[in-house]
């Protein structure tokens, strides 16, 4: 078969995204099929620009002569999602989520600007051709990488969708080694990833817990400055971007992981950690990462609050045998789940009954 992935992506950006289109495009060869990649440059500035890549993956018609050199498009990111193929299939990181989620919150558009609201208004009236319409270049099945991305599109767009786990780039690497006594939290530094909730619980700690910070963003000089007025410099290290190798070796003798961003997708760090043995600490609000962790038995689930935060981590790293028995249920608990590129492929390329071919009735 002749796979195309659609997906955009940001120049100088490489994260989670990014090693999902690997990942699949590496199993779709794997299972023997030829792959076509189609990315679109997407920038977040000026918001005019989300328009403009719209227009462009629009006009990007797959669906003269039956799609052309590609028996089934798989649409992963917005807008790319949007190309008309007449067998597409999405499988959604995620919609816009200045335009939904975030909406009228400190990290997306300000409700009541005519540019903002207009572009909105055409991004749900896209969405909507595209995954909800018997229109013949929209999505005959749909997909989401979590829960969570399912709830908020049935929330903002009334359209089924069914979750489609897939592993963290190279998951048989990970491993558990004898813990030392840091947390360990491995993220893009940026506002949406709280990291500030930690260095702040650290400061209202009864002990001197260490915390390892690993990672690039835009709030490096934030948080290391927040580190200092806190008085944490001996007990908190930014590490930066990092290789693969320390990057396993901080997971592996860390002795949890601490992973707390406001309503994220999916989460690569919580599986990482369960992967590596390790109890994840995350927050009530965290989105993804809640599909994972149960509160004690494989890490903690904490109202994102400091204090709150601050009695957990004190309780916890004072109990050495609890945090194994965590990370051992949660690496238990991953290899149960079939959460496999195999399995992910398989789905994605699976024929469809005659009576789903139309779409809509097939989101479940």
């Amino acid at each position: 078969m002749r796979v195309g992935i659609a997906t955009v992506h940001t120049p100088g950006i490489y994260g989670g995204a990014e090693f999902l289109v690997d990942g699949l495009a590496k199993a779709v060869r794997a299972a023997g099929h030829e792959l076509h990649k189609i990315t679109v440059p997407f920038f977040f500035e000026p918001v005019t620009a989300a328009g403009q890549t719209i227009e462009q993956c629009l006009a990007t018609n797959f669906m003269p002569y039956d799609g052309g050199q590609i028996d089934r498009l798989l649409g992963l990111k917005f807008p790319a999602y949007m190309i008309p193929h007449p067998d597409k299939r999405l499988w959604l990181l995620h919609q816009h989520r200045s335009a939904y989620d975030l909406y009228g919150t400190k990290y997306g558009w300000v409700p009541g600007k005519l540019e903002t609201d207009a572009l909105r208004e055409r991004i749900m009236r896209e969405d909507a051709n595209s995954m909800g319409s018997e229109d013949p270049g929209s999505a005959k099945a749909i997909y989401t990488i979590a829960n969570r991305v399912s709830e908020r599109l049935r929330h903002y767009n009334g359209i089924e969708s069914k979750a489609l786990y897939h592993p963290p780039a190279n998951a048989q690497e990970f491993c558990c080694e004898e813990a030392l006594p840091y947390i360990f939290v491995p993220s893009r530094l940026e506002s949406l990833k709280r990291q500030d909730l930690l260095l702040k619980a650290l400061a209202k700690c009864s002990q001197p817990i260490q915390a390892i910070f690993a990672g690039s963003g835009g709030m490096l000089t934030q948080w290391q400055a927040l580190a200092a007025d806190l008085g944490l410099e001996d007990r908190v290290r930014f590490v930066g971007a990092i290789s693969r190798e320390q990057m396993l070796s901080y997971y592996a003798y860390a002795s949890a992981v601490f992973f707390g961003p406001l309503d994220e997708d999916y989460g690569y760090v919580t599986l990482e950690a369960m992967l590596s043995s390790k109890p994840v600490i995350t927050c009530t609000d965290s989105g993804g990462p809640l599909e994972f962790v149960r509160h004690g038995d494989t890490g903690l689930v904490i109202e994102p609050d400091p204090q709150a935060i601050a009695m957990a981590l004190d309780d916890l790293m004072s109990k050495p045998a609890l945090m194994r028995d965590m990370g051992a249920n949660g690496r238990s608990r991953y290899e149960a789940m079939d959460i496999t590129w195999e399995h992910v492929v398989e789905t994605l390329l699976a024929d469809l009954p005659p009576h789903q071919s139309s779409g809509t009735d097939i989101r479940s």
